[in-house]
């Protein structure tokens, strides 16, 4: 079904975790940042929020946020497009693919990834190039999101694709997008820091994440046991500290996208620097 038209965001000091009786069709997801915990609804539910945390002794209510859906980062309005031979659409949307697209089925929800931020885009270009001259048996996915960047490599063949994401709100989203494709043989979605499942195997890695955590993944010697690596989420001259750092690890830059002064880049292991 569609998006909802409100959100309504609850901001909670402490880490806590909504009973079951909170968590129905309207419960649209947890997220957790530093000490505070905030529910995301798609209908107001402050009273029966403040009744459940009068038994809980960690979490105290801190405010109430009504937001339109479409003024979430998350939430443009999401139609069928088609990105470098994918053929996105909207899982409420009957999909009409022409010969040779790769149908992926979407609902990006609160998460990152509905096919329309230039990263997203980018990453699905240097897929398709990977592909075109390589043919990937494992794809490690860094910070999911929505996980549409997972789905496009399984959907060009590739039999086993793990996919780790922190943050609750994406982790649930692409749960419903690996069913809505009738991937759940071939994707594995880990819950977890991306940091922690850098040095897995595979042969193309994939980044779609802030400058932050892909420097630091720079820094993990066992991260460099894949053959391709794509990495995104760069903004303006952000690509260009990144790129110097780059530039002293075993990776090789291959090609550099850009859109709007946001970057992916492109690179491979190069196994004299190794």
């Amino acid at each position: 079904m569609p998006p909802p038209e409100k959100i309504y965001i609850y901001e909670i000091e402490g880490r806590v975790s909504p009973p079951c009786s909170l968590t129905g069709d309207d419960f649209l997801g947890l997220w957790r940042e530093g000490g505070f915990s905030y529910l995301f609804f798609a209908r107001r539910k402050e009273a029966e929020i403040q009744a459940w945390l009068q038994t809980v002794p960690k979490g105290r209510y801190r405010s109430e946020t009504e937001l339109n859906f479409a003024d979430w980062e998350a939430g443009q309005p999401l139609k069928p497009t088609r990105v470098a031979g994918f053929y996105l659409c909207p899982i409420w949307e009957t999909p009409t693919p022409l010969p040779g697209d790769l149908l992926i089925r979407l609902e990006a929800g609160l998460a990152f990834g509905s096919g329309y931020h230039p990263t997203t885009r980018l990453c699905l270009e240097l897929i398709r190039k990977v592909y075109e001259v390589d043919k990937p048996q494992q794809v490690l996915d860094l910070g999911a999101g929505s996980g549409i960047l997972a789905l496009a490599g399984a959907a060009l063949g590739t039999p086993r694709v793990v996919a780790v994401e922190l943050n609750d709100l994406a982790v649930r989203v692409a749960q419903r997008n690996i069913r809505h494709n009738q991937r759940e043989r071939q994707i594995l979605l880990i819950q977890g820091d991306a940091l922690h499942f850098a040095a897995l195997p595979g042969d193309l890695a994939l980044g779609n994440i802030h400058l932050e955590v892909l420097l630091n993944l720079l820094e993990v010697p066992g991260f460099f046991n894949k053959k391709w690596y794509i990495f995104s989420g760069l903004l303006g001259a952000q690509v260009e500290k990144f790129t110097a750092r780059l530039a002293a690890s075993p990776l090789h830059l291959v090609e550099v996208l850009d859109e709007n002064l946001w970057f992916a880049i492109l690179a491979e292991l190069n196994s004299e620097k190794r």
